[in-house]
Formats: structure tokens, sequence, C-alpha cells
């Protein structure tokens, strides 16, 4: 086939360096006099990636049938979710008792809330590490619930 690429070549075009190389200088035996700042440590562990998950250009990762369908069921659960309050919006009006109006702010703001997230992380997950990216968001996510929580700080 006329468009068959080795790993070694996609990784080339796409300027994949790996983690150590011969031209690096900070290989993992050369260990520098100075010690490290607490930063940069937990840089080190946030982006520390098993050997097994890291990409091999020799090898890469197969993108399967089965795999299509488990992304695609993920994205369309994803994006249902954004729609499984509107035929309860009278339902959850009378129970927390408000107004239709307020209770129409509910899927208002959830898909404004997904919008924003499309807009806004999506793309910063091109910019940065994507492993240390994502273990930062769960991270703030997580501080924001537990401060948000009644009695969490007094």
């Amino acid at each position: 086939m006329p468009f068959e690429y080795s790993g070694t070549e996609i990784a080339a075009a796409s300027g994949f360096k790996p983690r150590y190389s011969e031209e690096n200088s900070n290989e993992p035996n050369q260990r520098s006099s100075s010690p490290r700042p607490t930063w940069r440590k937990t840089y080190g562990v946030l982006s520390f990636t098993p050997k097994r998950c890291r990409f091999d250009p020799a090898n890469p990762p197969k993108f399967s049938t089965a795999l299509n369908f488990l992304f695609a069921f993920a994205a369309s659960f994803t994006v249902a979710n954004l729609y499984y309050s509107h035929p309860i919006l009278h339902l959850l009006a009378g129970e927390f008792r408000v107004s239709n109006e307020r209770a129409s702010l509910i899927p208002t703001l959830a898909q404004a809330g997904y919008a924003s997230g499309l807009l806004v992380l999506c793309p910063l997950g091109d910019v940065f590490p994507r492993r240390p990216y994502i273990l930062l968001l769960v991270l703030f996510t997580a501080t924001v619930w537990y401060v948000e929580q009644p009695g969490a700080i007094e």
C-alpha cells in the first residue's frame, strides 16, 4: 500500500523524542549535585508514566473496532448526561420548591459547563503534557467539591 508508514517514521515526523536518549543530558544515571526543587519533584511524580504505557514508535497502539465502539459509547453517554434532566424539570421544580424558570437553569448551566470545557480545557490538553494536566484537573475538581461540602472547612 502506498500510504504505509512505520512507527519510527511517524514519530520522527511528529517530533517525538524519547524521555532518555543519548543526546539528552538528563539521563537517570547522570544526577546533578544540587538538590532538585520541590516543584520539580512534584512534576516528576505527576508526569511519571509506567513503561508499559509509554509510546513505542516501533509498536504503535492498534485502534481496533472494539476500541472504536468503546469511544463511541463513552462519547454518547457523556453527551446524553446533558439531557437526562429535561423530562423531569417540572418534578425537580416541585421537589425543591422553585419556579419552573429557576429549574430550567439546570440544563442551561450543564450545557454551558460542557461547552466551556470543550472550548477552554480541551485545547489546553494539546498544549500541556496530558498526564499531569489530567491529574491536576482531578485534584482541582476534588478540592472544589471538598471545599463546597457543608462543614468541610469551619
